[in-house]
């Protein structure tokens, strides 16, 4: 018996911060809104509403800028905490229709429909319920598209937005790939397109006639994927939140420019990386009991301090704080090195318990942080000690 086709959903919220502030302020309703981290010069903007996108402010531009296209703006402090109540709410809608719905930022997911749709009478009815339950529960209005696969599903939400619903189906490549620029795809970014252009591709559909050798001798292990993308094939399932396995650890790593045994620039690199571990810790969800600081010496000898944890974590103050001191260890011996890593490990996703003297107001920074970096970049805001930080540093990722 053949499988059914895939039937996936990707849902993405309307200008989601801006939409939370209007529902909760009604006199915002067709007035120009940017939420922005503070109302401060230094500031930027995570979320602009459809009114203000008129004047040409996006998220990611600083708040100067977007204040002079738009004076007469509503500027509004972001609120992280309501943020994520809603999207709380809005991810539990989704899963009274299907237990396989994928979580992939704060206000988009996926939803496998391949065996439910049929019981809300088909995908585009169960895409109309879906976007009717949100609405009256929650008063907010998001944009859904729907496919056989991720990618393509990724593609139709951005065919009619806002409070849009797209579906594309095989049927519908042919003529929607051959005019379909190489950057709506997800996945491909504007090196990508740059280099995929000076080759001759400069479309969907160009780049699914391209030859799969070529991709993957211009391109290696990506080539693979492009030649798949240019079809339209994504083979990537649904995972939901319990069905993935928790990593046994997280680590970054920086090589530096030059061997130094300067314990004040490694301090700062140590506390840079300490916080890009700690953000990936609270975007999985997960915390820590151990923490560990790798160093390689000028010799290429690779070294390794750990430390347990009084209380687990996923703040990055604390990874640091208690970092430090094995760092100060490794470089003891009076040799340079020429890389220094941190790593999380003895990771687990139990809810953190609320310890005695927990800091209410850094936990609210921190999530306000991580609301404006998910929607900016994991380094929009950082701790202002980590301004000095070598920009050319190269980092590697590991875990």
């Amino acid at each position: 018996m053949d499988s059914p086709r895939r039937i996936v959903f990707l849902l993405d919220m309307d200008a989601f911060f801006a939409s939370v502030e209007t529902r909760e302020r009604p006199e915002l309703a067709g007035k120009p809104v940017m939420v922005v981290g503070s109302a401060s010069p230094r500031s930027v903007v995570c979320a602009a509403n459809y009114e203000i996108r008129k004047f040409g402010v996006h998220s990611a531009m600083s708040y100067i800028q977007a204040i002079r296209l738009c004076p007469h703006a509503e500027v509004i402090p972001a609120q992280p905490a309501l943020y994520r109540q809603a999207s709380r709410n809005v991810f539990s809608i989704c899963e009274t229709l299907t237990d396989m719905v994928e979580i992939s930022s704060i206000d988009e997911c996926y939803m496998d429909m391949t065996h439910t749709a049929a019981r809300f009478g088909g995908a585009e009815e169960a895409g109309k319920l879906v976007k009717k339950l949100i609405y009256d529960r929650e008063g907010l209005t998001c944009t859904i598209g729907i496919a056989p696969n991720k990618l393509l599903a990724k593609l139709a939400a951005g065919l009619q937005k806002p409070d849009g619903l797209s579906q594309i189906t095989t049927e519908d490549l042919p003529k929607l790939f051959e005019t379909l620029p190489l950057i709506s795809l997800y996945g491909i970014g504007a090196k990508t397109e740059a280099k995929l252009r000076s080759m001759g591709i400069t479309t969907a559909a160009s780049l699914g006639r391209a030859s799969r050798y070529r991709l993957q001798k211009a391109f290696g292990v990506l080539g693979d994927r492009l030649a798949d993308m240019g079809r339209g094939i994504a083979e990537s399932p649904v995972v939901p939140y319990y069905a993935r396995p928790i990593e046994k650890s997280i680590s970054h790593e920086t090589t530096l420019e030059e061997d130094t045994s300067d314990m004040q620039q490694l301090g700062r690199m140590l506390h840079y990386l300490a916080e890009q571990v700690a953000y990936r810790l609270r975007k999985k969800g997960l915390t820590t009991a151990t923490v560990g600081v790798v160093g390689r010496y000028s010799n290429l000898q690779r070294t390794t301090r750990s430390h347990t944890l009084a209380e687990r974590t996923d703040d990055g103050l604390v990874l640091y704080q208690a970092a430090l001191p094995l760092l100060e260890d490794i470089l003891s011996t009076g040799s340079s090195v020429r890389l220094v890593g941190i790593s999380a490990a003895g990771l687990t996703d139990e809810i953190l318990q609320p310890g005695l003297f927990n800091d209410d107001k850094r936990k609210t920074l921190i999530e306000t942080i991580d609301t404006i970096n998910e929607k900016l970049g994991k380094t929009a805001l950082k701790p202002a000690s980590l301004l000095k930080a070598h920009k050319r540093d190269h980092i590697t990722f590991k875990g």
